[in-house]
């Protein structure tokens, strides 16, 4: 081979035989480093010798990768460094790579030391250019065999120096096969030696194996030899594995893997399975060395840490899961007992704490608790013409405010929508929940400011006291429902104690809701027919239709007690309904009957038939039903119907006039705005009050306001009816004054369609004293 560095080749300086043995010796010692080289992996290999602190490199390969390795002056701690861990390596698996700078070029990378036999001061060094892992079992051991080799080699040119040829050939045969047998049998690890080839099936043949290697596998080296490795493997060899080793054996390269194999009783192990080629004096490959070391424990180790691993990251994940599941259960159990909008308490915790504290006060003889129930006043209209996103702004303020107004041991609750209550234990008297609805009152007067508007919350309330220890929580809600109910009835804004009046009212206003409902069904309803006269003449307009309900229990029932209780159930629709169709029915027979088809109808209409959007679509279906003209009818509305105003109140007003039906303003000059409305909307007639008739008579301001209101009308060209006219001095004021139309109980009370019917017949020719008669009648 080719030098590519000094070498010193003085047998006498290295203590080796003459330098002309040596030379002969070069081109073994060049493929036996060669060898080393391919069978370690490293980069280069050398043979050296440490004498006075030289290094003497007697032989090298692949020293052209390393510039600068040439005999430099170790430092002594390098020098002791390298001894010690040639001396390591001699026994156990090398350490850690180590480094040393030879001469001044790149830092090499000392892979591994062997010590040659024959000079405790020869070594055979292996070295890399960059980091190297550790020998693998096998390249350790061919490591070790190759040094065994140049032992042999220097002990045979010593022979050569005393002995014939032959003899010492034969003599350095038997010493080498000593050596290396003797590296095998006392390795631990357990080694076979292969043939080179086939490498196809069935595979190499064994030559050798140690005694560690039959021990590890039950077999005897008798039963080995000859056979090939596969006879260790089995169902659970990883094919992977398999392949990957048939894969370095086709490439002659040393390979590592891990794999499962048999012993003889059937039983899996698992080894570290490390194999390399090795050449002979010519450079061919003549045989696998194969090292395997049981690692069943490690395996098992591994399996237990990664099981461990597992249920460390399984117990991870439940503590997790638990904590998690505690904070969803305490998410869950603030959402049970909180209002999610407002973060108060809702209303299953304040009925629990009022069981708790009923059923306290009963156990302990504790003083009586008190209920507040808080509902705001008119805030729906917020939602309609602010949004909802408003509203619950307000809410949020409003719960708050409330928050301020009660004890810290008071409980405030959401009860839904815009619904609050509040529960006062240990309250003696009313003294102490009287006071927090005061406070209350005056915490919401303040505005509540959305941007650029401002909203003035008032709320009702309902107060009631647990005076019977035998109170149910629902009974305490109901009951402070019905005083908030009693409080809003009386004006916003404001309180109402409960009393036991209360609850009879409104289980009596429950039974009316449920009678009602049932009315119509069951034919309870009739109408009575009031005439519009000319107060001079007796000539009858019209009639005007009212409804009456005669209870098959209660009796006769006063529209003025049933009407808004229709309305808040929404019933009234349907009574309308039934009005209209009876009312027009009536007017159509007598029209026909009498030959008279100016006669009219008025009808009142409630503020929900204005928004029905088929109140229009019912009328002008009911006109075609009858045959009737338009200008027959007259809906009669009050000024309640423009408290709340629609966009489409108008709109319904002028298309029923269109239509042809009339409108009348009933009890024109009660509310706050009437000459407004009259200028706004377009109307027909103009009912005046019954209350300003009562003064005609007797007040000159009464008077002269009436007159005001029949000059209007002409002017306006508005008709003008006096309603509630009772004595003949009222009708003769009305008639001095020029209201042409009137009507009451000195002309006629409401008759049923009979009476009506034959006052009709006996005043079809203006028979005055046929109106007195009628009146004396029906007042009978």
């Amino acid at each position: 081979m080719q030098m590519d560095v000094p070498v010193n080749l003085t047998g006498e300086a290295i203590g080796l035989p003459g330098s002309r043995a040596t030379t002969e010796m070069q081109p073994s010692l060049a493929r036996i480093v060669a060898d080393a080289i391919h069978a370690t992996g490293c980069s280069a290999a050398i043979v050296c010798r440490e004498c006075d602190g030289e290094l003497a490199i007697i032989a090298s390969d692949g020293a052209g990768s390393l510039p600068n390795i040439a005999p430099v002056v170790l430092a002594s701690d390098i020098t002791k460094q390298t001894r010690a861990l040639a001396t390591q390596f001699a026994d156990e698996a090398p350490a850690s790579p180590i480094g040393f700078h030879a001469g001044h070029g790149p830092d090499v990378r000392f892979a591994a030391a062997a010590r040659i036999a024959c000079d405790e001061d020869a070594f055979l060094i292996v070295l890399h250019d960059r980091d190297h892992a550790p020998l693998s079992a096998a390249q350790t051991y061919v490591l070790r065999a190759h040094a065994a080799h140049l032992a042999t080699m220097f002990e045979l040119a010593r022979l050569r120096e005393r002995v014939e040829l032959v003899d010492g050939v034969a003599h350095a045969r038997v010493e080498r096969l000593r050596l290396l047998e003797s590296v095998a049998v006392h390795a631990r690890d357990s080694i076979i030696i292969t043939e080179a080839e086939p490498l196809d099936l069935p595979g190499p043949r064994i030559l050798y194996c140690n005694a560690a290697f039959t021990r590890a596998t039950g077999y005897s080296a008798i039963e080995m030899l000859g056979q090939t490795p596969r006879i260790l493997q089995g169902p659970k060899t990883d094919p992977a594995a398999r392949a990957r080793l048939r894969q370095a054996l086709l490439a002659w390269e040393p390979v590592e893997i891990e794999m499962i194999n048999y012993r003889k009783d059937g039983m899996e192990f698992w080894v570290e399975l490390s194999i390399v080629p090795v050449a002979d004096d010519r450079g061919w490959f003549t045989h696998w060395v194969s090292v395997q070391r049981d690692i069943t424990e490690r395996k098992a180790a591994e399996q237990l840490a990664r099981r461990v691993r597992v249920a460390e990251f399984e117990n991870k994940a439940l503590e997790a899961e638990i904590q998690e599941r505690k904070r969803v259960e305490a998410e869950l159990l603030y959402t049970a007992f909180h209002d999610n909008l407002t973060r108060l308490r809702n209303r299953a915790f304040f009925m629990e704490r009022l069981t708790t504290a009923l059923e306290r006060a009963r156990d302990e003889k504790l003083a009586a608790c008190s209920v507040l129930f808080l509902d705001l006043d008119q805030f729906k209209i917020v939602n309609d013409s602010l949004g909802h996103i408003a509203g619950d702004a307000v809410l949020k303020e409003i719960a708050q405010r409330l928050k301020g107004c009660i004890r810290p041991q008071d409980t405030l609750a959401r009860i839904g929508g815009d619904e609050f209550a509040i529960l006062i234990e240990d309250a003696a008297g009313l003294a102490t929940p009287v006071g927090v609805a005061e406070r209350i009152i005056d915490a919401l007067r303040a505005p509540v400011q959305l941007g650029r508007q401002s909203v003035f919350p008032s709320c009702s309330i309902g107060i009631v006291q647990s005076a019977n220890r035998l109170a149910q929580p629902e009974d305490l809600i109901r009951d402070a429902d019905i005083a908030m109910y009693v409080a809003k009835r009386a004006g916003y804004g404001d309180y109402a104690i409960f009393d036991a009046s209360m609850h009879d009212n409104a289980v009596a206003r429950l039974t009316l809701q449920t009678d009602l409902r049932r009315a119509i069904d069951r034919g309870e309803f009739h109408l009575a027919y009031q005439p519009i006269v000319d107060p001079t003449t007796g000539f009858i307009f019209g009639f005007e239709a009212l409804l009456r309900w005669d209870h098959p229990d209660r009796g006769p029932i006063a529209p003025d007690d049933f009407i808004l209780v229709a309305e808040e159930i929404g019933v009234i629709r349907q009574i309308d309904r039934w009005v209209m169709h009876e009312a027009c029915a009536q007017l159509r027979e007598w029209q026909r009957y009498y030959a008279n088809p100016a006669l009219r109808m008025n009808l009142n209409t409630s503020a929900v038939e204005f928004v029905d959007p088929d109140f229009l679509a019912d009328l002008a279906a009911t006109l075609v039903e009858f045959s009737l003209q338009p200008q027959c009818i007259e809906l009669e509305i009050t000024e309640g119907i423009f408290l709340h105003p629609s966009p489409g109140i108008a709109a319904t007003i002028a298309a029923i006039r269109q239509l042809g039906v009339r409108v009348a303003l009933d009890d024109f000059g009660t509310g706050y705005s009437s000459l407004s409305y009259i200028n706004r909307y377009p109307i027909d007639t103009i009912k005046i009050d019954k209350s300003f008739i009562d003064g005609v008579c007797t007040d000159s301001r009464t008077r002269a306001i009436i007159d005001l209101i029949v000059q209007l009308g002409r002017t306006l060209d508005l008709a003008v009816v006096a309603e509630g006219v009772e004595t003949k001095s009222q009708a003769d004021a009305l008639t001095a004054i020029g209201c042409g139309a009137v009507q009451g109980f000195h002309f006629a009370r409401p008759l049923s369609p009979c009476d009506a019917t034959h006052l009709l017949g006996s005043t079809d020719r203006g028979d005055q004293q046929a109106l007195n008669d009628s009146s004396a009648t029906t007042s009978r």
